[in-house]
C-alpha cells in the first residue's frame, strides 16, 4: 500500500507541475482514482501528503484544490529569502570556514567552472548545474551551525513548484552569472568579510528571483482547467 501510495502521490505531483491540474482546480478523488486506476484510499491519502507539501490546499465544502501563485506570491517568496540567505553568507564569513566546508565550496566551484567552460546549454548541464547549485547553498547553510536559521531557509526554498520551475527559464548566460556570483561570495566569507557577503548573497538571491518573476507574471492570468476528458487523456 506504501508503495502504491507513493506511486499515486508521484503521478499526481507531476500531473499539477506539468499542468495536467490547472492552478485553481478541484481534485476530484473519483475521477482521479478512475483515471489513476487506484481505489480512492490511496488518493485521499496522495491528495493529503501534497496538500502537507505545499502543492494542493484544503478548502472548506470543496475538498483539495491545487494551489495558486502568483508572481507577487513568488516576490514575497524571494524577499524573503534573500535577507535569510544573505545572514547565513555572513554567519559563515563571521565563524569562519573550515578546511572541510573550504574545500567542498572550493570543488563546487571547480566542478560547476568546466560546466561554463563546455560553453552549451543542455538538458544533462542543466541537470548538473541544479545539484550545484542547490549543493553550493546548502554547504553554506549547514556550515552556520545554527539550526533555526537553516530550518527556515529550508523552508523558504522547499516549495515544490518553484523547485520545478526555476531552472526552466535558465540559459548559459544565466549560469555563468551564477558561477560569477558564486565565486565572489565564496571569496567575502573566505576573506571573513560578514557584511559584503551578506550583500553579495542577497543581491545573487535577488537577480535569481527577479528572473523567475518576470517569466511567472506570464502566467498570472489563470489557466482554463482542461477538460475531464483531456485530463484523462494526459495522465494515462
Amino acid at each position: 500500500m506504501a508503495t502504491r501510495g507513493q506511486s499515486v502521490a508521484r503521478d499526481i505531483r507531476e500531473g499539477v507541475l506539468d499542468g495536467t491540474y490547472a492552478p485553481g482546480i478541484r481534485m476530484n478523488e473519483i475521477d482521479i482514482s478512475n483515471t489513476l486506476g487506484v481505489s480512492r484510499t490511496p488518493v485521499r491519502a496522495a491528495l493529503s501528503a501534497l496538500a502537507a507539501e505545499g502543492l494542493l490546499e484544503y478548502v472548506p465544502n470543496s475538498g483539495y484544490v491545487v494551489r495558486q501563485y502568483s508572481s507577487r506570491d513568488i516576490e514575497g517568496v524571494y524577499a524573503v529569502r534573500s535577507v535569510l540567505e544573505g545572514l547565513a553568507a555572513r554567519t559563515l564569513a563571521e565563524l569562519g570556514m573550515s578546511d572541510e566546508v573550504r574545500g567542498k565550496l572550493h570543488k563546487n566551484l571547480a566542478d560547476t567552472k568546466a560546466l561554463c567552460d563546455m560553453g552549451e546549454w543542455t538538458e544533462e548541464v542543466a541537470r548538473d548545474w541544479s545539484r550545484l547549485n542547490e549543493s553550493f547553498h546548502e554547504v553554506i547553510f549547514e556550515a552556520t551551525e545554527n539550526n533555526h536559521l537553516g530550518e527556515l531557509i529550508a523552508k523558504s526554498r522547499s516549495i515544490p513548484l518553484l523547485m520545478a520551475m526555476k531552472f526552466r527559464w535558465h540559459d548559459l548566460p544565466s549560469l555563468l552569472d551564477s558561477y560569477t556570483d558564486h565565486a565572489e561570495i565564496f571569496d567575502a566569507i573566505s576573506c571573513g568579510q560578514g557584511s559584503r557577503a551578506e550583500h553579495l548573497a542577497r543581491e545573487h538571491v535577488y537577480r535569481a528571483g527577479r528572473r523567475l518573476i518576470g517569466n511567472w507574471r506570464r502566467t498570472d492570468t489563470p489557466r482554463q482547467p482542461k477538460r475531464k476528458s483531456e485530463r484523462v487523456s494526459n495522465a494515462a
